[in-house]
Order: C-alpha cells, then structure tokens, then sequence
C-alpha cells in the first residue's frame, strides 16, 4: 500500500495535480507585474491565503515546518511582518498573494487583499509620509526621490523599503524609489509575457511558494525554485527546482543537475525521492527536479539552495 501511494504522489507532482501547470496563482502573479525593469532579474511569490487555510501560524506545533512557507513573497520584509501591523496598518500576511521583485536597491513589494486602506494612510501620515502621486497613482512617500534616511527607521530592519506607498482597499505596494514601485503596481508587457519566465512558471506548476531569479553567469538563463501546495500539514513537501540553461550549455548543465543532484549522493538526507524531466513551453526547454522531502527537512529545502548559492555551486562547478 505504502508503495502505491508514493507512486500516485509521484504522479501528481509530475502532472502538477491535475490542473495547468503555472496557471492560476503563479502566472496570474507574474502577470500583475511589469517585466521591464526589476521584476525580470528576481521575482518572489507567496500564498498568505493558502497557509492561513491550513491553519499555518506561529504557535502551531504541527505547523511549525511550513512556517517558512508562509512568509514567501514578503522577501527582505518577511522578518519585519509581525511588527508592520501596529506601526503602519499594514499585514501583509493577512492578504491572499504576496510578491516581491527586484534587488537591492531597485525592490519592490506587493500585498493583495482587503486592505483598510484609511488605516494604513493615517499611521504612515503619522510617521511623516507626504501625499504624492507616484506614476499616475495617488500615494504617499517619504521622500520623492530615491533617497534612503538609514535613521529612520519605521520597524527594526525595515528603512526605506516602505518610502514610496500606493494603497487601495485591495492592494498595497511598496518601493525605496518610483520606478520599482511602477514596476510592481504592472505594465503593458507584464513578466508573464516573456517567454523565458512564462516557461518557468510552467515548469513549476502548482506551487504556493516560489522565487525566480537571472543568475550573473551566461551558463544559465534563468533559476526557479517552488514548493507545490501540501493537501494538509501531515503531507510530505514536494519542492521543485526548475532550470533553463543558455542553448549552448543545455547538455552540460543537464548532466549536472541529473548526476549530482540524487538521492544516493548528499542530497538524499533530505530528498529521498528526486525525480527529473523536462518541460517544453514557447521553444524553450526548463530542465527540473522534484525533490520529496524527509519528514525533518526545512519545507523550504530548494528555496535555501538557491538562497545560499548551493544549487548553482552544484550545476556550474
């Protein structure tokens, strides 16, 4: 029976659990925001929702492994999310998506839900943010340019990611200076639109969780890392790592991925069970992992592999 049902897990992941793969949460994410500009070099999603649904919270014993989960899309904000709250009415983690795009300084930051928008006015005019219109939208800052004040400092570890403010009663966006936060609020050619990205949201699939980012190095066109939505909190994680090598280093970069990362070598501590395809969307062909992981491992295993560097230490050296 135990074997049977890991091969019907399998199955699932590999099919993206029967719906179309990228579709819905993902590509719809990506699709809200402009892919001229910061969005295209990193792009961060989360579900608050989704984790909220399945009773994930700090506190919860059960839930204490997918507690990571629940923070993706917050980015550089994720640490800062308890405390935004009481000091600007924001809570981010009570909306239904999270994004967050770019890198230092070019970031940007998204929270889409009901939002008490009068509230979260009030406290930021309170803490000394100005009305300004920010590319065509009516806004608050605290200064008009891109200028940072390290002493000011609205949270612990939260500065000037919250100097340029657009909130409605259904969003809130956020950006150090005006271009990014243009980026995030979306644009004519949206990151969905490029082929490249749209691939990799199809190589992902059905994930609640997921980064995208352009590596420095022309072996690699793009990274992707996801984890697929868990049923309940007793299910295994299933994390997906999706790769699209530069043309010329398809098969070297394959060989890599498929022979280092197996469960008989390092990883397998971790993923007992790895599988790998490929996937082929709009001429472009994403190389992918799908990692089950043990009943101990970080919910977040690939997420910290691409974070600290690992993964492409693993397909480049």
């Amino acid at each position: 029976m135990r074997k049977i049902g890991v091969a019907l897990t399998a199955l699932l992941v590999l099919t993206g659990c029967g719906q179309n793969a990228g579709e819905g949460g993902l590509k719809d994410a990506m699709a809200a925001v402009s892919g001229e500009g910061p969005a295209a070099a990193y792009f961060e999603y989360g579900e608050p929702a989704w984790w909220r649904d399945l009773g994930v919270k700090p506190g919860a014993e059960q839930a204490r492994r997918w507690l990571p989960a629940s923070v993706s899309g917050l980015g550089s904000l994720a640490t800062a999310a308890a405390a935004l709250p009481e000091a600007t009415g924001m809570t981010p983690t009570a909306g239904t998506r999270a994004i967050s795009i770019g890198v230092p300084p070019q970031q940007a930051f998204r929270f889409d839900g009901d939002v008490d928008a009068d509230a979260v006015r009030k406290k930021l005019a309170a803490l000394g943010a100005k009305p300004r219109e920010m590319g065509g939208h009516d806004g608050l800052s605290f200064s008009p340019g891109d200028e940072i004040d390290l002493s000011r400092a609205i949270v612990p570890g939260v500065t000037n990611q919250l100097n340029q403010v657009v909130v409605t009663d259904s969003l809130i966006a956020t950006a150090s200076a005006p271009d990014p936060l243009t980026a995030v609020l979306g644009g004519d050619a949206t990151l969905a639109d490029k082929p490249a990205h749209a691939a990799m949201a199809t190589c992902l699939g059905d994930v609640a969780a997921a980064t995208i980012m352009t590596p420095p190095s022309g072996t690699v066109t793009l990274y992707g890392v996801g984890l697929r939505r868990p049923a309940n909190l007793n299910d295994r994680p299933v994390n997906v790592i999706c790769v699209l090598p530069a043309a010329p280093a398809t098969a070297d970069v394959e060989r890599a991925l498929t022979t280092r990362l197996t469960p008989a070598g390092t990883y397998g501590k971790h993923a007992p069970e790895i599988a790998h395809d490929r996937v082929t969307s709009d001429d472009h062909t994403v190389l992918r992992a799908v990692l089950t992981l043990n009943d101990t491992t970080n919910a977040m295993f690939a997420n910290q592999m691409l974070v600290r560097g690992d993964l492409q230490t693993l397909i480049t050296s």
